[in-house]
């Protein structure tokens, strides 16, 4: 039994086949369960969106890095024949492995099974987030099955509400999954962000050629809409900040802008270090804020948009939690998985992650019900790192210090496999961010 505040910190690995030709197999088998056209087409557009700007670029990035690896491995393979290990990175061996399972479990479902796996695939295809959702369930799955133990996908069959029944030694557990987009409760939602800041591009690079750094600080009443009248608005706006004649601020109903300059508002600011510029801008313009723009030799502007309504991410995750716990039967062991979009593996160290996901599981074991749930355990989509020839997914749980169904953690696969702090930032290649990122330093009162 741990002492309550304590959280595990956890670095669960997946080996990487050393035979590339083994990989190849389940490429080609994958895009013919989910339609072989629909995948490459979907690829092709999301190609042409990565090409037209940065912006484009980095969504595709965060949200469709898989449907791209796999389109790509397609490409070689067609190309030479066979896969070419040189070309591995952390999101293509990934991408592989989440071939290999699928196109196994496929093979092993019940015709409802593959029907609703094919589903979820081609659903995935058309998808805003992607393959966030069944990625996280199924490498889950292969997780748990690398620890020796029977996965069963109740979901996909049919039998359950909840995603995954595993047992080992004659124990049965229950596993719900729930995926969480980097937007979740936030005013401001990246995707309408880098495409805002597509909108203002061609001003934007206007502007560079200009003896002027600024900042232009745009602060919204609530959230930034994804289109309509005042969004467009909004973006003339913008563009008018940034004309040769521009206002020192411009105010109506769709917001403040206000155009500051760069070297008064952020002196020495290391433009240089991206993550170190955000953090400047952050603690100046507040923390829940986006960033984007630059600088040429002769002038530039960094747009910097921000809300007067807080985000909110804590209520929509724990909604999810509340959720999953519902859909446990309430009579075996349950573990809650959460995987968050826009955490890097760094991220899952930071003990203001760490601690939100404490409380909110602490509330919902003694405040909402949830004793039947043993742990809640985090990953992040597509943060994965590779070792030599081993693929590894980082993960942090926070485990119930009272379940109603005690569980011994060799019956648990993955859930309970642990490796000391040092280890866990050593491997990530990251420095710890705190010196006992797993204990969480929570008042009781802080559960409700």
């Amino acid at each position: 039994m741990r002492e309550k505040g304590s959280a595990i910190c956890q670095l669960v690995i997946v080996q990487a086949p050393k035979d590339s030709d083994g990989l190849a197999r389940y490429v080609e088998p994958l895009l013919e369960i989910a339609g072989k056209n629909r995948w490459l087409r979907r690829a092709d557009h999301l190609a042409e969106e990565q090409a037209r700007s940065f912006n484009r670029w980095k969504i595709v990035l965060d949200y469709h890095w898989l449907e791209m690896c796999v389109a790509f491995q397609s490409e070689v393979l067609e190309k030479h024949g066979r896969l070419l290990p040189e070309l591995f990175d952390e999101l293509i061996l990934a991408s592989l492995n989440f071939a290999a399972t699928t196109v196994e479990v496929f093979s092993r479902l019940s015709a409802e099974g593959r029907s609703k796996l094919e589903g979820r695939l081609r659903d995935a295809l058309k998808a805003e987030t992607g393959f966030a959702a069944l990625y996280q369930e199924i490498d889950l799955a292969q997780r748990i099955m690398d620890y020796g133990c029977d996965v069963t996908f109740a979901d996909l069959e049919g039998e359950e509400r909840f995603d995954l029944l595993f047992a080992k030694n004659g124990t049965a557990c229950e596993v719900e999954c729930k995926s969480f987009s980097a937007d979740a409760g936030r005013q401001i939602h990246r995707k309408d962000y880098y495409r805002f800041m597509e909108e203002l591009l061609p001003a934007l690079m206007a502007h560079m050629e200009r003896d002027r750094r600024e900042i232009l600080l745009i602060t919204l009443p609530g959230r930034l809409a994804p289109g309509g009248k005042a969004r467009a608005e909004l973006v003339d706006a913008a563009r008018t900040m940034l004309a040769p004649d521009a206002p020192l601020q411009i105010e109506q109903s769709f917001g403040l802008l206000e155009r500051m300059d760069l070297d008064a508002v952020l002196p020495g600011a290391p433009l240089a270090d991206t993550k170190a510029f955000y953090k400047a801008c952050g603690k100046v313009f507040g923390q829940d804020t986006h960033v984007s723009g630059g600088l040429s030799d002769t002038g530039g502007c960094f747009v910097v948009m921000r809300s007067t309504r807080e985000d909110d991410t804590s209520a929509p995750m724990l909604r999810a939690m509340r959720k999953a716990a519902d859909q446990f039967t309430g009579t075996r062991p349950a573990f809650i998985a959460l995987q968050e979009h826009g955490l890097t593996a760094a991220d899952l160290m930071l003990p203001n992650v760490r601690r939100q996901v404490g409380i909110l599981s602490y509330a919902l074991f003694g405040h909402y019900g949830g004793d039947h749930v043993n742990m809640t355990y985090v990953t992040a989509f597509g943060a994965v790192v590779k070792k030599g020839e081993r693929l590894f997914t980082p993960a942090f749980a926070v485990p119930n210090p009272q379940p109603r169904f005690p569980i011994v953690p060799s019956a648990a696969g993955p859930f309970f496999s642990t490796v000391p702090d040092a280890e866990f930032a050593a491997a990530i290649g990251a420095p710890l961010p705190a010196p006992n990122i797993s204990y969480l330093q929570i008042d009781p009162g802080e559960r409700e």
